[in-house]
């Protein structure tokens, strides 16, 4: 049983105190050194890059241990580095990124546009997937920033009615891949992409058209919903006729599988077994992934306070699930954290299938459940129409 410690409101303030001092300190050095530097778009974008939900989280869980315990208990610990922050947002040095720092000790370095060129992750131990079906090439986006597509087009259906994409795109499963990061693969075959592409198979058969849009929007992993956002606003504009979308990602808590991996896990063997239990069940004598639908209540002024037609649209899904699978859907959770690009289309929805705790069988035997559910909420709008 977890011990919960209980903080002195006047400690809270304290170090509330401390990170307003410490962020004084952080804008006043950015606004020195930077005095000369021209105000863009771009920039812009950079210097609140510091200001996250993560970061927000991060103070309060370090002021108060009671709230940081019931966010472990959850498993919503954000994965956010202060340090790693604070010197990104000072010194435009990313700790994660070593080029960064030679950049800034030889500034002709910047002149070259890196992004452009192809990344091998590093090797492992882990015997190599098979090759992919279609090579990731990146292109520039309006923002400057880069986004990896897929360079063989799919045919396109003239009349398209579902969307799928993935604003998370390498998220992973158990299974053999080239780790690209902690639980993700650049590898279509092993993350998010292969279960939009079966999802994508099943609603076709019952007459469904879609278009599954297999860009790589996390790279980097930060802004990752701003790339995705600008990425499906231009595919709806180009086929006016989608009136659903769907975000499909897996959920995670801990690490599973590194670069430092040596052999795929066991995934009866993993540290955090609740977690695991959360998202496996058994059906019709075969392991699936469970199922969690997540819905962002926050807006801004300039958009619609509709969240809540996301809200029922995603309540039916839910529904039509477990009758599909009694059991297979967790829950619909909500979160003010972000609006999860669902002010586009109040027919949209972010569906976890699945977590980094589940094999790739296990994510892949789900789908057929969870695309018949899809299938009969859409066909019932339809006939409301």
């Amino acid at each position: 049983m977890v011990k919960i410690h209980y903080v002195k409101f006047s400690t809270i303030l304290y170090y509330a105190g401390i990170c307003i001092f410490i962020l004084s300190i952080v804008i006043g050095l950015r606004l020195f050194f930077n005095d000369n530097e021209s105000l863009t778009v771009d920039n812009i974008d950079d210097q609140s890059g510091i200001f996250t939900d993560n970061m927000l989280k991060y103070f309060i869980n370090t002021a108060s241990p009671t709230i940081e315990v019931l966010y472990k208990e959850s498993g919503l610990l954000p994965e956010y580095n202060l340090r790693v922050s604070l010197l990104r947002y000072v010194a435009n040095i990313d700790l994660e990124e070593p080029l960064s720092i030679l950049k800034n000790q030889l500034p002709v370095l910047g002149m070259v546009n890196i992004k452009n060129v192809s990344t091998v992750p590093d090797n492992s131990t882990i015997p190599e997937a098979q090759p992919q079906e279609t090579a990731p090439v990146a292109t520039p986006t309006e923002e400057g920033q880069d986004i990896v597509e897929n360079e063989e087009a799919e045919a396109i259906p003239d009349k398209p009615l579902v969307l799928i994409y993935h604003t998370h795109t390498r998220e992973a499963y158990i299974a053999k891949y080239k780790v690209d990061d902690v639980d993700r693969t650049l590898d279509p075959q092993n993350n998010v992409i292969r279960i939009g592409e079966e999802i994508k198979k099943e609603l076709e058969k019952q007459g469904i058209p879609v278009i599954h849009d297999t860009t790589v929007y996390d790279i980097p992993y930060d802004n990752s919903y701003s790339r995705s956002n600008a990425g499906i606003k231009k595919i709806m504009e180009k086929y006016p006729t989608i009136k659903y979308v769907f975000d499909i990602h897996r959920d995670a808590f801990a690490e599973v599988i590194t670069k430092e991996t040596t052999e795929i896990p066991d995934p009866e063997k993993l540290l955090n077994k609740s977690f695991r239990e959360k998202y496996v069940m058994s059906y019709d004598g075969k392991k699936i992934a469970r199922v969690m639908w997540v819905i962002g209540t926050r807006r801004t002024d300039e958009q619609k306070e509709d969240w809540h037609l996301n809200l029922a649209f995603t309540q039916r899904l839910h529904n039509a699930l477990n009758e599909e699978v009694p059991g297979i859907s967790i829950n619909v959770e909500t979160k003010p954290y972000g609006s999860y690009n669902q002010e586009i289309q109040p027919n949209s929805t972010l569906v976890e299938v699945g977590s980094n705790h589940n094999t790739l069988d296990e994510a892949i035997n789900s789908t057929v459940y969870v695309a018949n559910a899809m299938a009969k909420v859409i066909k019932e709008s339809e006939k409301r129409q």
